[in-house]
C-alpha cells in the first residue's frame, strides 16, 4: 500500500496511492530512463532529494484507509467478505459478503475494487452505499491491482498468465494481455507500470503510454488476448546465479521518488551446490551468516536487510511493502516471522545505492501471518492486516532506533458464518507458515510455505541430500495433493500419510525436531485445501477441449488408465520415463500425480525436465510409455493439451 491521504486535503483519496504531487508535469522520458536503470542495475541512484516532487503511485494491498468514509477496508478470504473497520477503535462497522476468497483491494474515487482468488470476476464496491458491481474477466482468479488512469484499472491473473484492463465507468474488460511466469503483483509509479512474475523471478516494466496505445478490444464476452511482448517491455531477472531463484514476488510498491519500484521477494538456494555436506543439507540453519533462504529487496532503499542471528532482524516470508513520508520510510511485512520491518529510505539511504544493506530502524511484532499494510502519509504509522489471526494491528514508530516493539493497538475480528477451513485446518495453516517456532525450524529461515506458497508449489526442482534423505533432484509437488485419497505421497511414494510426510520434512529439511508440533493440524490444512480454479471456456475453445477429453478417455491413448478419480491422480507408481544424464534425477517408478490444476505447474515431471505439457506428451514420451501419443496428429495433440490446461 502507498501512503494514506490527508483527510482534509484529499477527501476522495484512494488507498495504496502515495500523496499526489505535480507528477503529470514530469516528462515521461525521465521516468522511463529511471525505470530502466532500476531494472538493469546499471547506475546507482544518487539524485533523489527530499525536495523532489513525489510521483503519483498506485498498488494494491489487503488493507486500505478510506479518508472519505473514515474506514479501514480489509479483505477477509476465510469467510469471503470485505470488512470495514473503524481506524480509531478497530471495531467492525460493516461486512459485505463477496465470496470467491477476496484477495487484494484498491480504493479509487469512492469505489473499493476487490480481486477474488477463486472467482472469474473483480468486485467494485461503492464505499458509501455498499452496492456491488461485478466485472467478469477471462481468468480463473485475480490478485493484484493498480490504477492505470482516471477510468481504468490493471488486474493480474496469476493462474492464467494474464493482465486485464478494466474500465471503471462501464465495468467491462478493455484489454487482455498474456504475461508468462505467473504475474502476481503490479504497481505504477508515475508513467511506468511494474509487473512481477513469481514463477520465473522476473520484474518487468512498461510505460502507461505504450499500454494505452494498444488496440482496444471489441466489447464482447471474449476479448482477444494480446501479447505483453508486443510492448516495449524491460525485463530484469532478480536472480541470475544457477541454482538460485527469486520466488514469491507478491509484494510491490511504487517509489514516489524517481518512479522506480520496490519489490520484496524470497531468495532460495534450491540447487547451487550438490557437494554440500549432508549434515548441512537442510534449509533451516545458517552457516557462516549465510542462510539458504532469505528475503531481499529491489529498488533504492537497499537490498539485504535480514540477519538470522537471533536478534531483532530475523525476517522471513515478505508479504507486503508500503511507503510513507513521501518515500522516506519503507515498511515490509513478513508472514512467516510475524513481524514488520521499518526501513529508512531517506536521502542518505538512497545515496548509498540500491545494492547497499538496508537501514532497518525498528522491528514490530504482530499477530500471526501479517499479509497487508496501509502506511500513514508521514510514514510513522502502519495499519496491518494480520491474516491468520483475523485481526487488525496499529504500529506506531516513536522515532527511536533499534529494538523490538509490539502493536500499539490490535483487535481480533470475528469471522462470518461462511468459513472455508475448519478450526483445525486454520491452526495447521498458521503452522504451515511458521518460522518462529523453533520446533519447526531453529533460526527463523524456512517454513512449509516457503516452497509451497498458497498450498501449491514454487515451480522449482530442489536438490535434496541430508543425513536422512538420499541424493535426489525433485520437483516441488502441490501440497493440496497430500490428501488421503492420493496416498502414498511424493514422487516415489515413500510416505504413507500426510502426517509422516510433514514430520520428515520438518526434521530433515527445515531442521526442527517436530516436538510439540500439531502435525495433525498441518495434515488437516493440506487435506482441506482446494486445487486451483480454472477459467470458463466456450465456443471453439470449448469444442477443442471436448475433443481432447475424448482422446484422454480413449483406451487407445491410455491416459485415463493411470489418471483416475476426481483429481485425475493415482495411488500407484509406474516406470514411464526415459533415462536421464542427471544421476540425481533418476527414479525407478513415478507416483501418478493429480492432473487437476496441471496447467499452473510448469515445468513438468518429477525433475522438471519438461518445459510444457506438449513436451511431456512428445519429447519425453519415448516408446509411448507415458500414453500412446505418437499416433496423434498436431491437431489432436493440441486438443489433448487444451483439455489438460482446462482441468
Amino acid at each position: 500500500m502507498g501512503a494514506l491521504g490527508d483527510r482534509a486535503r484529499r477527501p476522495r483519496a484512494f488507498a495504496s496511492a502515495v500523496r499526489r504531487g505535480a507528477s503529470r508535469s514530469i516528462q515521461f522520458d525521465a521516468i522511463r530512463i529511471g525505470a530502466l536503470f532500476a531494472l538493469f542495475g546499471s547506475v546507482t541512484v544518487t539524485s533523489c532529494s527530499r525536495e523532489a516532487t513525489p510521483l503519483e503511485t498506485s498498488q494494491s494491498s489487503t488493507i486500505a484507509l478510506d479518508a472519505a468514509t473514515n474506514r479501514l477496508w480489509i479483505t477477509s478470504p476465510d469467510d469471503g467478505a470485505l470488512v470495514a473497520v473503524d481506524p480509531e477503535t478497530l471495531e467492525e462497522r460493516s461486512r459485505i459478503l463477496l465470496g470467491g476468497e477476496p484477495e487484494q483491494l484498491l480504493l479509487v474515487d469512492g469505489v473499493v475494487a476487490v480481486t477474488l482468488g477463486r472467482a472469474s470476476s473483480v468486485a467494485l464496491v461503492d464505499a458509501t452505499s455498499h452496492a456491488v458491481r461485478r466485472v467478469s474477466v477471462p481468468c480463473a482468479s485475480t490478485r493484484g491491482l493498480a490504477r492505470l488512469s482516471d477510468d481504468a484499472l490493471l488486474v493480474t491473473c496469476p493462474l492464467d498468465d494474464r493482465v486485464v484492463e478494466i474500465d471503471l465507468r462501464s465495468a467491462i474488460v478493455r484489454r487482455v494481455l498474456h504475461a508468462s511466469g505467473s504475474p502476481t503483483s503490479i504497481a505504477r509509479a508515475g508513467g511506468t507500470v511494474f509487473l512481477t512474475a513469481s514463477r520465473t523471478g522476473l520484474l518487468r516494466s512498461f510505460s502507461v503510454g505504450e499500454w494505452s496505445a494498444l488496440p482496444l478490444a471489441v466489447i464482447s464476452d471474449a476479448p482477444p488476448v494480446l501479447e505483453l511482448d508486443g510492448l516495449a517491455v524491460s525485463t530484469r531477472a532478480l536472480e541470475t546465479r544457477s541454482g538460485i531463484a527469486a520466488t514469491q514476488l507478491d509484494a510491490i510498491t511504487g517509489d514516489p521518488l524517481g518512479g522506480l519500484a520496490v519489490t520484496a521477494y524470497q531468495r532460495v538456494d534450491h540447487d547451487s551446490a550438490r557437494d554440500r555436506d549432508p549434515a548441512r543439507g537442510g534449509y533451516g540453519s545458517v552457516v557462516d551468516g549465510a542462510p539458504r533462504i532469505e528475503p531481499l529487496l529491489t529498488g533504492s532503499c537497499g537490498t539485504r536487510y535480514a540477519r538470522f542471528d537471533g536478534g531483532a532482524r530475523v525476517f522471513s516470508g515478505p508479504s507486503a511493502v508500503g511507503f510513507g513520508g513521501d518515500g522516506a520510510w519503507l515498511w515490509v511485512a513478513h508472514r512467516a516471522t510475524d513481524n514488520v520491518a521499518l526501513i529508512a529510505c531517506d536521502e542518505s539511504a538512497r545515496e548509498r545505492g540500491a545494492g547497499a544493506e538496508a537501514d532497518v530502524v525498528a522491528t514490530f511484532r504482530t499477530g500471526r501471518g501479517p499479509r497487508g499494510l496501509a502506511v500513514s502519509a508521514d510514514g510513522r504509522t502502519a495499519y496491518v492486516d494480520v491474516g491468520f489471526d483475523a485481526a487488525v494491528a496499529v504500529l506506531a514508530w516513536d522515532g527511536v532506533r533499534g529494538g523490538v516493539r509490539t502493536a500499539t493497538r490490535a483487535l481480533r475480528r470475528t469471522l462470518g458464518p461462511d468459513v472455508m477451513l475448519s478450526a483445525a485446518a486454520r491452526r495447521g495453516r498458521a503452522l504451515f507458515y511458521d518460522a518462529v517456532d523453533t520446533h519447526l525450524t531453529p533460526s527463523g529461515v524456512v517454513t512449509c510455505g516457503t516452497c509451497h506458497p498458497g498450498g501449491g508449489e514454487d515451480g522449482l526442482s530442489w536438490f535434496l541430500h541430508t543425513n536422512g534423505i538420499a541424493r535426489k533432484l525433485r520437483r516441488t509437488p502441490p501440497v493440496w495433493g497430500a490428501r488421503p485419497a492420493l496416498a502414498p505421497h511424493h514422487w516415489d511414494g515413500e510416505f504413507t500419510d500426510a502426517r509422516t510426510l510433514t514430520q520428515t520434512t520438518i526434521v530433515e529439511l527445515m531442521e526442527g525436531d517436530a516436538l510439540l508440533v500439531d502435525l495433525d493440524a498441518i495434515a488437516a490444512y493440506m487435506a482441506e485445501l482446494s486445487p486451483p480454479p480454472v477459467r470458463p471456456r466456450d465456443g471453439a475453445e470449448r469444442r477443442r477441449i471436448d475433443r481432447g477429453a475424448a482422446l484422454f478417455a480413449s483406451p487407445a491413448v491410455g491416459c485415463a488408465t493411470c489418471h483416475v478419480g476426481d483429481l485425475l491422480g493415482g495411488t500407484r507408481a509406474f516406470d514411464v520415463l526415459p533415462a536421464t544424464a542427471d544421476a540425481d534425477a533418476t527414479i525407478s517408478a513415478v507416483q501418478v500425480p493429480p492432473l487437476v490444476g496441471v496447467h499452473t505447474r510448469p515445468p513438468y515431471l518429477h525433475d522438471g525436465r519438461a518445459a510444457s505439457l506438449r513436451d511431456v506428451l512428445v519429447t519425453h514420451n519415448v516408446a509411448d510409455r507415458h500414453g500412446h501419443t505418437s499416433m496423434l496428429g498436431d491437431d489432436e495433440l493440441a486438443a489433448l493439451v487444451a483439455y489438460l490446461e482446462s482441468l
